[in-house]
C-alpha cells in the first residue's frame, strides 16, 4: 500500500532525528569516562616513573597536552562517524523520497494526501490533470470541493468523516467529480491512513483512479444486454423483466396488463429480393411507426428478426386493446419506402392479457406468441386473442417438430398418388405425388399439419428429396407401360430458394429413364411473392430442359394472373374451393370458365382439383377443362394400386 510507503518514510526520519539527539550525548559521556580514566590511571603512572619534583611538573604538563591531542582526535572521530552515519541516511531518506516523488507524478492515477479535516496537503501530478487545475489551487482546498453539486458535497463530506471518526477497513469510494472545464468524471478513491510514531491518526492518503472510460464500456455493454442495437428497443430479456415488474404492480384479480405478439408477414422476402440492409432500414421504419401509434406508457420491445412485443397497461377494457390493435394494422397499409422503392408490409399479432391468461410474464408470452402464429396461420395481416385451444396447438406442433426429425431416417414418410384423368378421352394421363407421414408416437399426421413446420424448420428441403426420388423412380417403372405417362411434384417455397434444387432434379433424371416433358413441377404463387433473386433463372432453366412449370392453387392469391403473363407456365391447375361451389354458385360458375377460356388463350392446359361428382366433371367438360383429378375418378392411392389402374387402362 502507498501509505505503507509514507509510513516507512517517516519511521526512517524519526530513526534519523532520535541518532541526531543521541550523537551528543554519546560523545560527551565517551568523553567523562575517559577523562576520569586518564586523571587517575596517568597521575599514578607518572608517580610511579619519577619522584622529581621539577620533571614531575614537567611530565604532568606533557600529560595535559597528550590528553587534549588524544581527546580531540577521539572526538573528531566520533563527530565524524556520527556525521558521515547521519548524512548516509539522509541522503538514503532523500534518494526514497525522490523515487517516490518520481513514482507520484509519472503515476496514471491521481494521489492526494489531506488532513483530518480534508484540507488537501499533497497531491501529484496526475490529480491535477484529471481535475484541469494547478497545483498552486488544491493544495488547501477540502477534497470535497469539487464534487458537482452541494448535494452530493455533502454526501462526500460525510464519508469522510466516517473515515475519520470510525477509521474503518479503508475500502473504494466511487464519485462523480466536475472539472473545471465543466467536465463530469467518475472517479475511484482507494482511501487508507497515515499514523505518526505515536500511533495517532494524523492524515489520509488516497489513490484515485478516473474510471469514466470504464464505466462508460460498462453501461454500454448493460445497454448492449437489454437493447436491440438496431432499433434501440428493449430486448427480449429486458421486456420479460419489465413485463414482470408490471405484473408485480398489478392487482391480482383487478389490474389488466395486455401482452401484443407481433411479426412481419413475408418479411424475409425483403432481405432475400434487397438485401439485409433494406431489411434493417425497414424494421427501423417499422419500429418508429408502431412507437408513434401506441399510448405514451406502452412499451414496444424487438423479441428478434422481425418479432416485436408490447406491452399495455392502465386497460380496463379488452376493447382498449382492440382499438390499438386494429390501429395498428391499419397504419400498416401505408406503404414504406426503402431505398426509393414502396413497399407495403402487413402484421399479424397475438393478444395475451392478465390475468384472464395467467399471471407469469413468460407464460403471457409463450401464450400471446401462439395467439400470433394462430394469426398467421389463418389469413396474416390479422390479430387474435389467445385462447387455451391455441395452447393445445403450440403442444401440438411441438411434438410434431420433435417427431419429424429422424422420420425420413426411420421411413416415416411415404408416398400416396392422385390419378388425373384427361377429360375428353377418359384416359388416365398421369398422377400428382402426395406425401404422406405415419408416426410410432403420433400416428397419422396430415400434410396441413407437418408442411408448415417442415418448412419453418427448413427439413422441408430433405423431405422434398425425398419425394422427388420416389416420384421419379415410380415414373420411370410406370412409363414402361405408358410412356407418356406424366407425373406432377409439389415444390414448397423453401425448395425453391434451395440453390442445389435443379442439380438434384437433373441428377435424377439421369439416374431414372423418365422424359423431362412428362414431369410435371407444381408451385403456388407464395414461390413468387417470395421475391427469390433465381426464380428467373430457375424457370428459364427448368424449361430449357423440357420440364414443365405448373401453377397450383389458381385464383387463391392476389397477382396470380400478372405471373402467369410473366413466367412460362405450361399448366394451369384451379383450386379445388371454386369447383366445390361451382355447380351452385353461379359466380363460381362463372369463374372456372373464365378461367379455362382464359388460360387456354395464353397456351396453357387446364387442371382441375378436387372433383367429387358426376355433375362438376360434366360441367368442366362443357368448358373445355383439360384434365380433372379428385375423389370422383379416384382417391389418393398406393403405387401398387395405381399400377392395377394404369394397367386396367393400357388393356381397355
Amino acid at each position: 500500500m502507498l501509505s505503507n510507503k509514507l509510513n516507512q518514510l517517516q519511521s526512517r526520519l524519526n530513526k534519523s532525528r532520535r541518532a541526531g539527539y543521541l550523537a551528543p550525548l554519546r560523545i560527551a559521556l565517551f568523553y567523562a569516562i575517559f577523562a576520569t580514566l586518564w586523571i587517575i590511571f596517568s597521575d599514578q603512572l607518572i608517580e610511579r616513573f619519577t619522584r622529581d619534583p621539577l620533571l614531575l611538573s614537567r611530565l604532568q604538563t606533557y600529560k595535559g597536552l597528550l590528553f587534549v591531542t588524544i581527546t580531540t582526535i577521539l572526538v573528531w572521530l566520533m563527530t565524524q562517524r556520527s556525521w558521515l552515519s547521519q548524512n548516509k541516511l539522509i541522503a538514503a531518506l532523500q534518494d526514497s523520497q525522490s523515487r517516490l516523488c518520481l513514482i507520484f507524478d509519472n503515476v496514471s492515477c491521481g494521489i492526494l494526501e489531506c488532513d483530518l479535516q480534508g484540507r488537501i496537503t499533497f497531491s501529484n501530478q496526475a490529480h491535477h490533470e484529471i481535475l484541469g487545475v494547478k497545483p498552486n489551487e488544491l493544495i488547501g482546498s477540502h477534497i470535497w470541493d469539487y464534487q458537482p453539486d452541494e448535494t452530493t458535497q455533502q454526501q462526500f463530506k460525510r464519508l469522510f468523516d466516517n473515515l475519520v471518526i470510525h477509521q474503518p477497513s479503508p475500502d473504494l469510494m466511487v464519485t462523480t467529480n466536475l472539472s473545471q472545464q465543466g467536465q463530469q468524471k467518475i472517479l475511484e478513491y482507494s482511501w487508507d491512513y497515515i499514523y505518526d510514531e505515536l500511533g495517532d491518526l494524523t492524515g489520509l492518503i488516497a489513490v484515485i483512479s478516473d474510471i469514466t472510460t470504464r464505466k462508460q464500456q460498462e453501461e454500454r455493454i448493460l445497454h448492449l444486454a437489454q437493447y436491440d442495437t438496431l432499433t434501440s428497443l428493449p430486448n427480449r430479456f429486458l421486456a420479460l423483466d419489465r413485463l414482470s415488474q408490471r405484473l408485480k404492480l398489478a392487482h391480482p384479480n383487478k389490474d389488466m396488463v395486455g401482452v401484443l405478439c407481433m411479426d412481419l408477414d413475408d418479411f424475409k422476402k425483403i432481405n432475400e429480393s434487397l438485401g439485409h440492409s433494406a431489411g434493417d432500414a425497414l424494421l427501423i421504419q417499422v419500429t418508429k411507426r408502431i412507437q408513434t401509434h401506441i399510448r405514451h406508457g406502452d412499451t414496444l420491445g424487438r423479441l428478434g428478426g422481425d418479432e416485436f412485443i408490447v406491452l399495455l397497461t392502465d386497460l380496463q377494457t379488452t376493447e382498449e386493446i382492440t382499438q390499438i390493435v386494429e390501429n395498428l394494422i391499419q397504419q400498416f397499409r401505408l406503404p414504406f419506402s426503402i431505398d426509393g422503392q414502396s413497399l407495403t408490409m402487413t402484421l399479424s399479432i397475438g393478444v395475451a392479457i392478465h390475468p384472464v391468461d395467467g399471471n407469469d410474464a413468460s407464460q403471457l408470452l409463450r401464450q400471446a406468441d401462439a395467439a400470433m402464429f394462430y394469426a398467421k396461420s389463418n389469413g396474416r395481416n390479422t390479430f387474435t386473442y389467445y385462447t387455451e385451444s391455441m395452447n393445445r396447438d403450440a403442444t401440438r406442433r411441438l411434438l410434431i417438430e420433435q417427431q419429424m426429425y429422424g422420420a425420413l431416417e426411420r421411413g416415416e414418410f411415404y408416398l400416396f398418388y392422385q390419378p388425373q384423368i384427361e377429360l375428353a378421352t377418359g384416359k388416365m394421363i398421369g398422377a400428382e405425388a402426395l406425401l404422406r407421414w405415419q408416426n410410432d408416437q403420433l400416428g397419422p399426421i396430415g400434410p396441413d399439419e407437418f408442411i408448415p413446420v417442415a418448412e419453418q424448420t427448413g427439413l422441408i428441403v430433405s423431405i422434398g428429396e425425398f419425394v422427388m426420388h420416389s416420384a421419379i423412380k415410380m415414373a420411370s417403372k410406370w412409363q414402361a407401360l405408358q410412356p407418356d405417362f406424366r407425373m406432377a411434384i409439389n415444390l414448397s417455397p423453401c425448395q425453391f430458394r434451395d440453390p442445389g434444387l435443379l442439380g438434384f432434379v437433373e441428377q435424377q433424371l439421369l439416374q431414372y429413364p423418365v422424359q423431362p416433358n412428362t414431369l410435371e413441377l407444381e408451385i403456388t404463387e407464395g414461390v413468387l411473392l417470395s421475391g427469390y433473386l433465381m426464380t428467373d433463372e430457375l424457370f428459364q432453366s427448368f424449361t430449357a430442359k423440357g420440364i414443365e412449370m405448373a401453377m397450383d392453387d389458381f385464383g387463391t392469391g392476389y397477382s396470380s394472373l400478372s405471373y402467369l403473363r410473366r413466367y412460362p407456365f405450361a399448366i394451369l391447375k384451379i383450386d379445388r374451393s371454386f369447383i366445390n361451389d361451382m355447380t351452385t354458385d353461379p359466380a363460381d360458375r362463372e369463374l372456372v370458365n373464365a378461367s379455362i377460356a382464359m388460360a387456354h388463350g395464353l397456351g396453357l392446359k387446364v387442371v382441375a382439383e378436387g372433383v367429387e361428382t358426376e355433375e362438376q366433371a360434366n360441367s368442366l367438360k362443357i368448358m373445355n377443362c383439360d384434365y380433372v383429378q379428385g375423389y370422383y375418378f379416384s382417391k389418393p392411392i398406393t403405387p401398387d394400386e395405381l399400377i392395377s389402374k394404369l394397367e386396367n387402362y393400357v388393356h381397355e
